[in-house]
């Protein structure tokens, strides 16, 4: 039993307006007791009154068996009031490389950032995202996220309805009116939020990724952002942007049958869980 956006959500929790412990505390007796499953797993919830809460809950619930344990580091981007002051707290060669890497892109092609706005529709645009997602990670002889046509056509739907809600921010760079790099990412509450990214390999040795975030990181700044979360997962590209992390936990209780008691056991070992977390996708459970 799992959260329903696992394992592709970053960050997943419960939706309860008050009286959280409470809550909890039932929805952990009503587990316990009543519901027909082996295992218990509800991953990436951020660190903050929830993780808490489940603490408490599972003490007063009399669920001893329930862990609670650190699963990812999440970093982000604490933005300041303005961009030379963001700029200014980047490494030297971090700047030196963004300057020396944009001017040789402008020196041989014309370069813009548009958005989905510019492409007709929110489906172009994200047609276009596609494309560029999958063709950095098929370099890598890797699948990539949208190889599933039932998780294309779940963000579609997302798009479109954060698009009219103005949630949707969407960027491409482009060399010649031809998109190179997009970010696929979401605002609210003057909030960024980076999902999932895309880049045409071809041009990988301009560091366009990098190019069109500290775009982003300006318009952010210049529209009063406080904050642009990198989402979950610390890995060496965020570590030269992040000013800070936080961390996602994972709550997980094996109720009975000896398969969970293993799946848990071996989460509990660190070799082993990376293990299982790059075997997951490849993994399929059946149940009669």
């Amino acid at each position: 039993m799992e959260f329903i956006g696992s394992p592709d959500s970053d960050y997943s929790n419960f939706i309860l307006l008050r009286k959280e412990k409470d809550c909890l505390s039932l929805l952990l007796n009503h587990l316990v007791k009543s519901c027909d499953w082996d295992l218990l797993e509800l991953r990436d919830i951020p660190e903050g009154n929830v993780v808490a809460n489940v603490r408490r809950a599972a003490c007063e619930s009399q669920t001893p068996r329930l862990e609670l344990e650190m699963r990812t580091l999440c970093p982000y981007i604490s933005l300041p009031a303005t961009k030379e002051a963001f700029v200014n707290n980047l490494s030297r060669n971090m700047r030196k490389n963004l300057r020396k890497r944009m001017r040789k892109l402008r020196q041989e092609f014309e370069v813009e950032v548009k958005t989905q706005r510019d492409f007709g529709s929110v489906e172009r645009a994200m047609e276009i995202f596609f494309k560029l997602h999958q063709r950095r990670w098929s370099s890598k002889g890797k699948a990539g996220a949208f190889a599933s046509k039932d998780f294309g056509a779940f963000h579609l739907d997302v798009a479109r309805i954060f698009e009219e809600k103005g949630w949707l921010a969407l960027y491409f760079l482009t060399v010649d009116e031809e998109p190179i790099a997009a970010v696929y990412s979401f605002d609210y509450n003057k909030k960024k939020y980076g999902y999932l990214t895309g880049f045409d390999p071809d041009f990988g040795r301009y560091g366009v990724g990098n190019l069109l975030k500290m775009h982003i990181v300006e318009e952010c700044i210049k529209n009063g952002f406080r904050e642009y979360d990198l989402a979950r997962d610390f890995e060496p590209y965020k570590a030269e942007w992040a000013t800070g992390v936080r961390k996602n936990f994972v709550a997980r209780m094996v109720r009975r049958g000896w398969f969970a008691k293993a799946y848990d056991w071996t989460m509990q070992r660190d070799f082993l869980k990376l293990l299982i977390s790059k075997l997951r996708g490849h993994l399929t459970f059946e149940t009669e």
